[in-house]
């Protein structure tokens, strides 16, 4: 996510925000924009990316034949997909919390709007999150908060959701040792590298977090490197006074907060293995709560690696291969984490795009009246 703290304004709670003129609706792009024609391409290649590596290796990962998982997809009801599809979307409100805490004034409707259209926005491309942060900061600046009030709602809820999701395959291999389930490599592996990574960020944090002499010392790069290169416009007070006025800020805000943030976010990582347990258990596959944790844990790590858009096609090989090795029916498997995949995954582009659209109509009346 790449947040260009130097270019805002000093930091404030809200800030009122400048009636667009018809010329700057005019030369305004949609949010997370860009140009159509490469818009269009990047979608078709990166969908094409994705279909293939999913297409080609499920099945060989699975050792299942795709006529096979499509016989269990149809086996579903109507009422199973609306018990999914409610467990879904109490996992997003459940989520709210997490998000209106660290945004002062932000409410949870709004905080709900910002994270599926966010997600609309970061699925349809690879490396999408930026594009995605970029149109969840112009909704929060349209709703009168100020560029490093998103700037540090956007820093700290990632923070949280990172740290999640590299303690949760440790927290998994315990469970699994507990129960005494042999694992595999994934898990192990995921568990490893979540650790270390884990720990590389408890200590920056720290070292930031304590005082104000890291950021400090990285704002005085930034502001000798500003002073050569001549098209870089730093703040007048400097990007050492902004860093360290930011770090300051944003521990203020964790320190009220962060039990909410916590809560939020394990709140809504428990429903969604629950809701993969659910997509299991509707098939007819009945699996234990430790070999489902272990999946999605390996699940939270593999999204991050966006080389497709959401890590499609990585993130399902993943976790059919470890629910497999943990002794899952392979047919099963493959179509449970498709099931659940689709939810997680394929209705927030749907309805997170329906939810831009809407906000974008009534932006433009307002901007109209």
């Amino acid at each position: 996510m790449a947040l260009h703290l130097g270019l805002l304004p000093p930091p404030a709670t809200t800030a009122p925000v400048r009636r667009a003129t018809p010329r700057d609706q005019t030369a305004r792009r949609a949010p997370g924009g860009g140009r159509g024609g490469g818009r269009a391409a990047k979608l078709l290649l990166s969908g094409a990316l994705a279909t293939g590596i999913l297409a080609l290796a499920l099945p060989k990962v699975a050792g299942a034949e795709w006529a096979d998982i499509a016989h269990a997809l149809a086996s579903l009801s109507l009422a199973h997909l609306l018990l999914l599809t409610v467990v879904w979307l109490v996992g997003l409100w459940v989520h709210t919390p997490a998000l209106t805490a660290a945004m002062p004034g932000l409410s949870h409707r709004r905080a709900l709007l910002l994270n599926l259209t966010g997600s609309f926005v970061s699925n349809l491309l690879p490396l999408g999150g930026a594009a995605g942060t970029v149109a969840n900061w112009r909704m929060a600046r349209s709703w009168g908060f100020a560029s490093p009030v998103f700037a540090r709602w956007a820093l700290v809820t990632n923070l949280f959701d990172t740290a999640l999701k590299l303690a949760l395959p440790g927290v998994a291999l315990l469970w699994l040792a507990a129960a005494g389930v042999e694992t595999g490599g994934a898990v192990g592996t995921a568990a490893y590298v979540g650790l270390g990574l884990l720990t590389a960020v408890v200590v920056a944090l720290w070292l930031l977090a304590r005082d104000d002499r890291a950021v400090t010392f990285l704002g005085r790069l930034a502001d000798r490197v500003s002073a050569r290169v001549r098209f870089l416009t730093p703040p007048t007070e400097g990007y050492a006074v902004r860093a360290a006025a930011f770090r300051r800020d944003s521990a203020a805000l964790v320190a009220s907060g962060w039990w909410r943030m916590a809560l939020g976010k394990v709140g809504y990582a428990v429903l969604q293995a629950g809701l993969l347990w659910l997509s299991l258990r509707v098939l007819g596959t009945a699996v234990s709560p430790a070999v489902v944790l272990a999946a999605f844990a390996v699940e939270r790590i593999l999204s991050m690696v966006v080389i497709t858009p959401g890590a499609t096609g990585v993130v399902e090989i993943g976790m059919t291969g470890v629910l497999v090795t943990l002794g899952v029916d392979p047919t099963m498997s493959a179509a449970g984490v498709l099931l659940y995949r689709a939810f997680t995954f394929g209705m927030e582009i749907p309805v997170g795009g329906l939810s831009m659209l809407a906000w974008s109509l009534r932006r433009r009346s307002a901007l109209a009246a």
